[in-house]
């Protein structure tokens, strides 16, 4: 018992909680009210103090003027006196002009301070500072100052005054003075605003004049205390905690008969719902309100009349679920069966034996439809005996739209529930029928065997001398579905089977057919190759003679030429050099194909490749109007390749862009370093550029883009040459185009092994 209420957590009770919470927001708002209104009250007195101290210096400014003009100094201390009638005055203190005070007096506190203070010059209370700040001033303003008495100089009056008494209103240690000041100026036109004054005050104003007196005819100060006010702020403070105070302990006491009679109800409702919840719904709770409270109270007896009626529903479904349970676990069975055979006849066996076991149906029949013959045979049979299961499997029925059983169930595909054997004996086969009365069926059911919209039969079963009921007819629809499903995949995977089997066949056929092809194209490949290896090689030597021979003609060996002569010549001349190129171009294409291109690997700089080759095309390009030019970025680092194939991949990009150029257009190589160690070059120019549709065409061999003048059409072979000796290289090549800008090829190729460590 003890461990157990050491262990239980700390519980707080509503009631407590709503008081609890409820007075801390009463305390916090009489507290917060009190404090805005003893702030206010404080503003106000503090504010009143201060215009207090202004109206009473310019009294006295007013009233002793004419006192401290003709240095009359018991008419200023009448006025003095009068001034410290009032309760807030601690002390008046008028100074002349020359910083000398005239008159000085106090409630006993100021003389006390004098006289113990003889060994300075300068009096510390009030402080002369003010009085000096309101003599250099240039106008009539009052001066005002907030000081603290200090500590140190009533402790040396406290200890002086042994000797003799001290007043009653000594100033205290931190008491907090108000100090004001105001000086008496004098005015323009004195003269005449004091005719009605004695003659010998206006004598002795106008000698003041005369004497070229100061502008500043003394200061009147006035200190104030604020420990009246203090005083009276106490005693506010006092009655205002105390009316707090009641307020509070009014509110809680309001708020404990408030929370008890929410608090009573509703700890009659916690023990009522521990007992429903206990399985006691007996219990109920009386209602007294028509709040919320109430309210609760009659939704929660409500509640337990539902739950008591639902919990009568539960008991009756539990036989409901334990027989659905039964049936979904036949459901899964069946689908297991389906997925783990393709055979029918054993799929069928299996099926109707669950259900025989698991839904308790006595006998049952599975009937195959023959659309083609108009009829349904039986094929499967159980609870049957041997006797009349061989009847029942010789019966043929007859499918005709005559509104019996049969043929709702193959026909239109609609369930049969037939509840009594004897009232549907009409829409019955009548062998049939006869066969249900020899075995003792009273009532059975029927789904039919549906897949893709078509009825592949039905299967039927009965309860032997228990009606059939519509639940039973569900399940069997159900499991009637499943093995539709089953049936239909069965019969496709047999049909796969056998289409298999028929490609495999076709598959070999062709196969054969594609092999003796594939050897014939290969032979005209090796016989195309040869042919053109040889073509070349004999049309090479044949050119090269023709060409000495034009070339010595030309150079007049055998003659002097007429004009027309050396145009014909030059003309032969140049169809036989593109002739020696097309060649050239074929049996290196031949190479290609045959993979017996061999690369003769040498280090070489790109750069001396590149300044050469435009060095040497350089009057090709004059003859033609062109700007050849090279930028190439140096140093670049030298790579390992065959030269001569990379010198032809230049020749060739740098005599297509001179011949789809302008004359007078510029034609530039260029070439760079990459990051990945890759020398990028481009020959760029300013042509008729490529379309769009031609750009993926363009390294194809033989292909001539149909945008390209006949004139400028060539074989078609050169940038297929190049695009495959860069690949050789280890490098691609691509092109950028536009129709009317130029084009820009670029390649790749790699940097020697070490210069990338």
């Amino acid at each position: 018992m003890g461990v157990e209420s050491f262990q239980r957590p700390f519980f707080t009770s509503l009631r407590t909680k709503l008081v609890l919470f409820i007075s801390l927001i009463i305390i916090g708002v009489c507290a917060g009210l009190s404090w805005y209104f003893v702030h206010q009250q404080a503003d106000s007195m503090e504010k009143a103090l201060r215009k207090t101290g202004t109206i009473l210096i310019q009294s006295l400014v007013h009233n002793g003027r004419y006192g401290l003009i003709t240095h009359d100094t018991d008419s200023l201390e009448q006025v003095v006196q009068g001034a410290l009638s009032v309760d807030e005055v601690v002390y008046v203190v008028v100074t002349g002009p020359n910083g000398k005070r005239l008159v000085e007096k106090s409630k006993g506190m100021l003389n006390t301070l004098r006289q113990f203070t003889r060994t300075s010059d300068r009096p510390i209370y009030p402080s002369p500072d003010l009085a000096t700040t309101a003599l250099t001033i240039q106008d009539n303003t009052v001066q005002s100052k907030v000081f603290t008495a200090a500590d140190q100089h009533l402790r040396l009056i406290t200890n002086r005054g042994k000797a003799g008494a001290l007043p009653t209103n000594v100033i205290r240690t931190g008491e907090i003075l108000y100090d004001f000041a105001l000086p008496v100026r004098r005015r323009v036109g004195a003269s005449t605003q004091f005719g009605s004054l004695s003659l010998e005050l206006q004598e002795a104003m106008q000698s003041e004049e005369d004497s070229q007196s100061p502008t500043v005819y003394g200061v009147f100060q006035v200190g104030l205390t604020k420990s009246y006010m203090l005083r009276t702020l106490d005693t506010m403070i006092w009655n205002v905690t105390v009316m707090a105070l009641v307020f509070i302990v009014v509110g809680i006491a309001i708020t404990a008969m408030f929370a008890n009679q929410i608090i009573t109800p509703l700890r009659q409702l916690a023990l009522v719902a521990k007992q429903i919840a206990a399985g006691d719904l007996s219990e109920s709770v009386e209602t007294h309100s028509r709040d919320e409270v109430g309210q609760l109270t009659t939704s929660i007896n409500q509640m337990t009349e539902s739950l008591d009626q639902r919990e009568q529903a539960i008991s009756s479904y539990v036989d409901t679920i334990t027989r659905q349970v039964s049936q979904l676990s036949t459901l899964n069975q069946t689908g297991a069966v389906i997925a783990s055979t393709l055979d029918v006849e054993q799929l069928l066996a299996t099926v109707l034996k669950l259900l025989g076991e698991n839904l308790g149906f006595t006998r049952m029949i599975l009937v195959f439809y023959k659309p083609e013959e108009q009829i349904g045979v039986v094929s499967q049979v159980t609870g049957l005996s041997d006797e009349m299961e061989a009847i029942v499997r010789r019966i043929e029925i007859p499918v005709q739209d005559n509104g019996g059983v049969t043929a709702d169930l193959l026909l239109r595909g609609k369930p049969a529930l037939v509840q009594d054997v004897e009232i549907a004996t009409r829409r019955m086969y009548p062998p049939l029928y006869k066969a249900c009365r020899e075995i003792g069926i009273i009532s059975y059911i029927a789904a039919p065997l549906k897949s893709q919209d078509r009825i592949l039969g039905f299967i039927g079963t009965d309860r032997g001398d228990k009606p059939c009921t519509q639940a039973d007819l569900d399940i069997l629809m159900t499991i009637a579905n499943h093995v539709s499903v089953g049936l239909d995949n069965a019969r496709a995977y047999q049909a796969l089977e056998e289409f298999n089997q028929t490609l495999e066949e076709r598959v070999q056929e062709r196969t054969e057919a594609l092999q003796k092809a594939n050897e014939q194209l290969r032979e005209h490949d090796r016989l195309k190759s040869m042919f053109v290896s040889i073509a070349s090689h004999e049309l090479r030597t044949p050119m090269t003679s023709m060409k000495g021979l034009v070339e010595n003609m030309l150079d007049g060996l055998t003659g002097t030429l007429t004009e027309r002569q050396s145009f014909y010549l030059s003309r032969v001349k140049r169809n036989l050099e593109r002739l020696t190129r097309m060649s050239n171009d074929l049996l290196d294409l031949s190479k290609i194909d045959a993979k017996v291109m061999k690369l003769s690997y040498a280090k070489f700089s790109i750069e001396d490749l590149v300044e050469e080759i435009v060095d040497v095309l350089q009057p090709v390009a004059k003859q033609t109007f062109l700007n050849l030019s090279c930028d190439v970025q140096t140093p670049l680092p030298p790579i390992l390749g065959d030269r001569d194939k990379v010198d032809q991949v230049f020749t060739n990009l740098i005599h297509n862009a001179m011949k789809f150029s302008r004359p007078g257009a510029s034609v530039q190589v260029g070439g760079r370093i990459r990051s990945d160690h890759m020398i990028e070059v481009s020959v760029r120019d300013f042509g008729c550029g490529i379309p769009p549709n031609e750009i993926p065409h363009i390294f194809e061999r033989f292909y001539r883009g149909e945008s390209v003048v006949v004139e400028a059409r060539g074989s078609g072979l050169g940038l297929a040459i190049s695009k495959s000796l860069v690949e050789l290289h280890g490098g691609t090549i691509w092109v950028n185009s536009h129709v009317g800008e130029g084009s820009q090829f670029f390649f790749t190729l790699p940097v020697m092994a070490n210069e990338n460590n």
